[in-house]
């Protein structure tokens, strides 16, 4: 990816997607593609993904909001989640660990609403320094939506 001008994704033998690693990286065409370029946190989706006040349709790639038709995944890479307090936000949960890496923190996160079952790894800026047993709510930043994979 750091020498090529353009790549092609493969999956069994299938082009799923060709374009300038920036390109794929950033806006990728499909589930498959969002997880084997980068690491991704996929939250499994139902009915209505509410990330904001305004409204936006499924296939929308930042925020605020999206209205699912069928059962869809929303995807996120681990340093596009944002903290934050009360309302307008995705999920939440209590920090577990974090580790300091230069200007970042790597936190894991036991989401809220799966007794603990469901961990979560993030990036966050080292703006507000995260301490574990601390509750927090997480908005991403940036995202994509897929149908989801049986």
């Amino acid at each position: 990816m750091e020498v090529a001008n353009r790549v092609v994704v493969m999956d069994k033998g299938r082009i799923e997607q060709i374009g300038t690693p920036g390109d794929v990286y950033d806006n990728p065409a499909t589930a498959f593609v969002h997880g084997f370029i980068g690491e991704s946190i996929v939250h499994a989706g139902g009915g209505c993904w509410r990330l904001g006040a305004a409204r936006r349709p499924a296939a929308s790639t930042s925020p605020p909001m999206a209205r699912p038709l069928a059962p869809q995944n929303l995807f996120v890479r681990r340093q596009r989640h944002a903290d934050r307090a009360g309302g307008n936000r995705l999920a939440g949960g209590a920090v577990r660990h974090v580790r300091s890496f230069g200007p970042i923190q790597r936190a894991e996160i036991a989401l809220s609403g799966g007794e603990g079952k469901t961990v979560i790894e993030i990036d966050a800026t080292r703006d507000r320094e995260l301490q574990a047993g601390e509750i927090i709510g997480l908005q991403p930043r940036r995202y994509r939506i897929f149908a989801a994979q049986d």
